[in-house]
């Protein structure tokens, strides 16, 4: 039986009174943030309209295709972010309808690389001369060292500021690849190509490009916004299991910050997600992505207090990955356990109703993720949460859940609180 599409026809537009107008999902009526300091909180809305309106810095060509999810507005330059399903075999045809390039340059890993290929093909089918580099796959490659062997493969070759840089794969790739594309020449054109269900959800949509040090993750990088992200949901079906389920942990965290329609869907559709049904799976990719992106828009740079609630989960999340040395857990793995952790915390500060930490609860451990840790080194984690990005003064400032799809952030969680919420999570 063909599944009924979720958010049909072409995205609207969200807008607030100081930022320019976004796309968002059909099903967004209104999306509420909330930033708390202290005693000190700011409110607002997003709110959406029917009229998808284009501004002089538009590409008609961008909304020509069907399976578009949204227009992320950019001080770079606004793009796209098509989602649909085979849509790698058309990159070079959406190359050549909104950029003017004779050549790219794909980077890949060894885990995707047929997945490239078919980019390749399809680039050089469209006149475009596509060459490869495929790095060796994993988290320890994504390092200065790696770098340099793409700077030194992207000079023999030629490369100019005219050429694009395209990343296919999951985060690793298409984190270095942004970073090589930010600064070789200071900046070619990128193309981000996501071939992994959290890269989809997460670090192909946003900007934030960037490699690792021997002291942490992402501590040399840069915003850098590619010229368009196309997520072909048909990749997944060759992802292992475990990592397309981490994946899911991304995507049901929107539905929890900000779209409780989403988080309905998630509920009904869960068998036809898990097993990745064409037509559900990528309308419920297309409306995922398509928040991330309304989040995006309004605050890029993570500078008003919006883009943070994409954070839910990620303080503890986070300290889980580095106290277990990115080793034991997957990332979406994590984020689920610190998304149990942040709603044990909002449950204890009054924000979260009993009933409403009982149904996260029973979602993330119907899609088979883990609500602990184990065994936790608390003291460890303790201390490499005050290394979190989001600490101000001192303070963890938390993402946390006043009502289910209405995300706030808070400074005054009480330390007792958090370390019963660690004690909480430190089981089998």
């Amino acid at each position: 039986m063909r599944a009924t599409p979720l958010s049909a026809g072409k995205p609207i537009r969200i807008g607030c009174a100081k930022e320019p107008k976004i796309c968002a999902p059909p099903t967004c009526n209104h999306l509420n943030y909330r930033h708390q300091t202290g005693k000190h909180q700011t409110d607002g809305h997003l709110t959406c309209t029917t009229e998808l309106e284009q501004g002089k810095d538009w590409n008609a060509n961008m909304t020509e295709y069907s399976d578009l999810a949204a227009i992320v507005k950019s001080t770079q330059g606004d793009y796209p972010i098509w989602v649909g399903w085979n849509t790698i075999d058309e990159i070079g045809e959406r190359v050549n309808s909104i950029l003017d390039v004779s050549t790219a340059y794909i980077i890949t890993d060894e885990g995707v690389h047929r997945q490239a290929r078919r980019a390749q093909f399809s680039l050089e089918a469209a006149g475009i001369a596509a060459h490869m580099f495929i790095m060796p796959a994993g988290e320890t490659h994504k390092t200065l060292e790696t770098v340099q062997l793409v700077y030194r493969w992207l000079a023999e070759r030629k490369a100019e500021r005219g050429h694009m840089i395209v990343a296919v794969g999951g985060g690793v790739v298409g984190d270095l690849a942004g970073f090589v594309a930010a600064t070789y020449l200071r900046g070619l054109p990128l193309a981000q190509v996501p071939t992994t269900l959290l890269a989809m959800m997460d670090a192909a949509v946003g900007g934030k490009v960037a490699v690792d040090l021997p002291q942490g993750k992402n501590l040399v990088g840069a915003f850098y916004q590619p010229k368009f992200v196309l997520v072909d949901v048909s990749t997944l079906q060759t992802l292992p299991k475990r990592e397309l389920t981490s994946g899911w942990a991304e995507a049901i965290k929107h539905g929890l910050i900000l779209d409780r329609d989403l988080l309905d869907a998630f509920e009904t559709h869960r068998h036809s997600l898990l097993a990745l049904e064409q037509d559900i799976a990528t309308d419920i990719i297309r409306r995922s992505v398509a928040i991330k992106a309304n989040v995006v828009s309004q605050d890029e740079r993570e500078t008003l207090g919006i883009r943070i609630l994409l954070n839910y989960g990620h303080t503890i999340g986070h300290a889980i990955e580095s106290t277990t040395g990115y080793s034991s857990f997957l990332h979406g793995e994590a984020v689920s356990v610190g998304m149990m952790g942040a709603a044990r915390i909002g449950n204890a500060m009054g924000m979260l109703a009993d009933e409403e930490v009982e149904r996260q609860r029973q979602l993330l451990e119907s899609y088979g993720l883990p609500l602990t840790c184990g065994e936790m080194d608390i003291a460890a984690v303790t201390d490499a949460m005050m290394s979190d990005k989001k600490v101000k003064g001192r303070a963890n400032r938390w993402v946390l859940l006043d009502g289910i799809g209405n995300a706030t952030v808070r400074s005054d969680v009480p330390a007792a609180v958090v370390q019963q919420t660690l004690e909480a999570l430190a089981v089998d």
